[in-house]
């Protein structure tokens, strides 16, 4: 982690560097796709130009950061299967970086059997889940999600929802609801708050409040920071992560950890957001 991050965790700092739990390394095709989108509707500076995965890593592994989830989204039927090959074989072929690389699984409702789809790449190592719904055009409810769900639970893995369908990517409260109360049917599963639900962060930290299986991450909307009291950031500490979604933010990884440092948290808390909780729910793999 950074110097300035490490100062303010002192004793209860995560001596295994920070955890990213929120980033898009994906096949060259996809990100090329996905960078064109946020030039076209999202423009300026984006804080990393170059999409590729070994130099996103390279910049990570500067800034201190030892571990990342990469999180793949399919945005329509017949691709979330092949996919997920892809992201596990991508993450195998970083696999001598000095960053770890967790493959994420994706799915979508319009195919045949999005919970299989899961279920088998899972079971080929992949370490959590994504569900975009804007992307995909559903709502985090569909009862066609409910194989993922339960796949999900099964093998222990959590699942990182981004709800809001407005271009910009921010969420509405009727959006943040929707995650609750998928997360409410699947008690059994993590489900992660993506971006913290901004900018209806209130109302992810009203279920919070009531869903113990309900967690939530700080990643930027590409340059809007979650706005997230110190009160509620540090009574939650142990239900929330630390996410740049790098390589599409307006806000590297140094920036990020300086302002979590600044955070007016126990430093315990500070260790958990920064990668603490990352580990508990995906434990490193090269140990």
């Amino acid at each position: 982690m950074t110097e300035t991050a490490a100062a303010k965790v002192g004793a209860g700092g995560t001596v295994d560097g920070a955890v990213d739990s929120h980033t898009h390394l994906l096949p060259e095709r996809l990100a090329s796709k996905i960078r064109a989108f946020f030039d076209e509707h999202l423009g300026g500076q984006l804080a990393y130009p170059d999409i590729d995965p070994t130099a996103v890593l390279d910049r990570h592994h500067a800034d201190g950061v030892a571990m990342v989830w990469t999180l793949p989204y399919a945005h329509k039927a017949g691709m979330a299967a092949q996919l997920n090959v892809d992201i596990a074989a991508l993450a195998a072929g970083l696999g001598d970086h000095p960053v770890e690389v967790i493959p994420g699984a994706t799915a979508h409702p319009d195919d045949p059997d999005p919970g299989g789809d899961v279920a088998r790449a899972l079971a080929a190592g992949a370490g959590v889940v994504k569900l975009h719904c804007s992307v995909g055009d559903y709502v985090a409810t569909d009862p066609r999600l409910d194989g993922v769900w339960a796949a999900a639970a099964e093998a222990g893995v959590p699942v990182v929802v981004h709800a809001g369908h407005n271009v910009s990517g921010n969420t509405d409260g009727g959006e943040v609801v929707e995650v609750a109360r998928a997360a409410e049917r699947h008690p059994d599963t993590i489900v992660i708050v993506a971006h913290t639900g901004h900018p209806a962060t209130d109302v992810t930290i009203e279920w919070m409040d009531r869903l113990p299986n309900l967690w939530a991450d700080l990643t930027p909307v590409v340059t809007d920071p979650v706005t997230v009291s110190d009160e509620a950031l540090d009574r939650l500490a142990d239900r929330f992560l630390f996410g740049s979604d790098a390589p599409n933010t307006g806000v590297d990884v140094a920036t990020l950890l300086a302002g979590l440092a600044t955070r007016k948290l126990r430093s315990e808390a500070i260790a958990g957001i920064m990668g603490g909780n990352a580990r508990r729910l995906t434990p490193s793999r090269r140990n």
